[in-house]
Formats: structure tokens, sequence, C-alpha cells
């Protein structure tokens, strides 16, 4: 499965950003900073929606935006069904 290079930011006001590594494999997905896990969870735990800024993802009650090197890449990898506009249209594009 794919692995994507991004930043995460937490939805609550003054906190940093984070640069990331997003590891997909078998339904999962697995953040890393550097070589500290930042989290592991299984894809159908997550709400996932795909915004103009990026991935915002919902778990445990909280909520972080993740903005990688291939949007459109892994937004077809995880199936994802909810998405921008701009976003679609990056899908539809690697799709032909």
């Amino acid at each position: 499965m794919g692995r994507y290079d991004g930043s995460l930011r937490m939805s609550t006001p003054d906190t940093p950003v984070l640069q990331v590594r997003v590891d997909l494999t078998e339904e999962r997905m697995i953040l890393h900073t550097g070589a500290e896990v930042l989290g592991d969870w299984p894809l159908d735990e997550l709400l996932i929606r795909g915004e103009d800024d990026g991935f915002h993802i919902r778990v445990d009650g909280e909520e972080a935006v993740i903005h990688t090197n291939d949007d459109p890449g892994m937004a077809l990898e995880i199936g994802l069904r909810s998405a921008s506009p701009r976003l679609r249209r990056q899908m539809a594009a690697r799709n032909r």
C-alpha cells in the first residue's frame, strides 16, 4: 500500500504543524513523525473528508487535518467518497 509525506495540524488553535508520514497498510492508517508513531487506526474507525486544505480526519473525538504530497493518490487508495470538487477533479484525472 502507499506511503505519503505531509503535514498534520490539529483543529484546535495554536497547535504546531507536524511533519508526518502516512503509511497505509491492510485497512490501517499509521501516522509517523520521525521515528515516533503518532497513531495507528483501522481505516473503518476513521471519519475522513477530503477538503481543499487537506484530509479532515476525526478519530477518538479529535479532528486533525492532514495534507500530503499526493492527496489524489491517497484519496483513491483509501476509497474516499466525500471530497471537495477540486480533489474530485484531481482523482478523476488520476483515473484516466
